[in-house]
């Protein structure tokens, strides 16, 4: 059988959510898969195991440099080389597929934000979804998403799709996500982001939807009673982002309590999820949300809001309202108090976070695979000669 494609071309640093579960995903079919696949992916792409039934295509140096020229290399040439391969199915892990994709398309969607939350968006991701997901959604033969809720999402914004064809496979972990006991380590991390002995930790990128402005507002709160408690963000925030962020440490009177890292390496993000006395993750909307499951991992107890992230945390999270600061506060602060209730949460988020492995990922989507072209070859035995 011809190669089955797996357009990574979305891998670009710095990788947030949507890029680790696509390399994660390729680094999985390698490892664990058995169907011949040829994995599209830019120039300095981080490392993808080499395995006998896959193989990687580096696409020229142009399409890696621009998220314009990624497009137009999708919708342009990437149609050209399934044609030319006589690929057997593409599967499309990022939202969206070529306008005239020539075979079968396995489609992921990872979220509706464009449209259930477009406030939140930038305006360049909701003119390219917008105009995309519609037709992506109507070609794809099977759509995969993360969480039950999602595929609600897509079954509401898109009545004419049948359930049938929506699959739920949630992501894994990456095997680093494990609570670090390194001394060295652990000083060391500590050191390179000039840590403090006893903070709260959210890692993401910092947009409005991720609901900062109100984790900042319940992090005041919790420390007014609490003067060496610290709140470290760990993520990217563009200038615009990183203004408001700003002032609203100033107004809470938080200027040398809060820090901000930057982009932390995955190297370092199990060491600094094992640091925290607790991990927080109010935002607004998610489409999984793998920050939490990976504190989880790590042995730190997590706050978070609704939704998908609540699909996934369950009863191992301690849940709150993300439009209440007092809400968060009080979830944060049940941590913090109650010893023995910390204990059975970290315990608990051992154990949920153990559900997820890229093991399962990788068999649950080889057999989406499976069950497209078997119904691709049973249309083809259907048509008349």
């Amino acid at each position: 059988m011809p190669e089955i494609f797996y357009n990574a071309m979305v891998l670009r640093e710095p990788y947030s959510g949507v890029e680790v579960t696509v390399h994660q995903l390729a680094c999985a079919l390698a490892r664990y898969g058995s169907l011949r696949t040829c994995v599209c992916v830019p120039s300095g792409h981080r490392a993808i195991p080499v395995a006998p039934h896959v193989r990687l295509r580096t696409i020229c140096a142009a399409a890696s440099r621009s998220r314009l020229l990624r497009i137009a290399w999708e919708q342009t040439v990437l149609p050209l080389l399934l044609l030319r391969a006589r690929a057997p199915l593409l599967h499309a892990p990022a939202y969206v597929a070529p306008l005239l994709t020539p075979c079968p398309l396995v489609l992921t969607i990872h979220d509706l934000h464009v449209m259930t939350h477009p406030q939140f968006c930038r305006t360049r991701n909701i003119l390219h979804y917008k105009l995309l997901i519609p037709p992506s959604v109507k070609k794809a033969a099977a759509i995969i998403t993360f969480s039950s809720y999602i595929k609600n999402t897509v079954l509401t914004r898109f009545p004419a799709v049948r359930e049938e064809r929506i699959h739920v496979i949630s992501p894994g972990l990456s095997q680093a996500m494990t609570h670090c006991t390194d001394h060295a380590r652990l000083q060391a991390v500590r050191q390179r982001y000039d840590l403090p002995t006893s903070f709260l930790l959210f890692v993401g990128d910092l947009t409005s939807r991720k609901n900062i402005l109100s984790l900042i507002d319940a992090f005041a709160i919790v420390q007014s009673e609490r003067p060496d408690l610290h709140l470290v963000l760990a993520g990217a925030a563009d200038s615009a982002a990183a203004a408001v962020i700003d002032a609203a440490i100033h107004r809470n009177g938080v200027r040398h309590r809060v820090i901000l890292t930057g982009y932390v390496s995955a190297e370092d993000l199990p060491v600094l999820y094992s640091l925290a006395q607790a991990f927080v993750f109010p935002s607004h909307d998610e489409g999984f949300g793998l920050p939490p499951i990976e504190a989880m991992a790590c042995g730190c107890p997590v706050v978070c809001s609704g939704g998908a992230v609540l699909e996934n945390c369950g009863a191992a999270a301690v849940t709150c309202d993300p439009s209440d600061r007092t809400s968060i506060a009080s979830a944060v602060s049940l941590l913090l108090d109650q010893p023995a209730f910390r204990e059975e949460k970290i315990e608990a988020g051992y154990r949920k976070a153990a559900e997820f492995t890229w093991e399962k990922s990788a068999h649950a989507t080889e057999a989406v695979y499976r069950s497209v072209l078997d119904a691709s070859a049973s249309a083809r035995q259907e048509i008349p000669t």
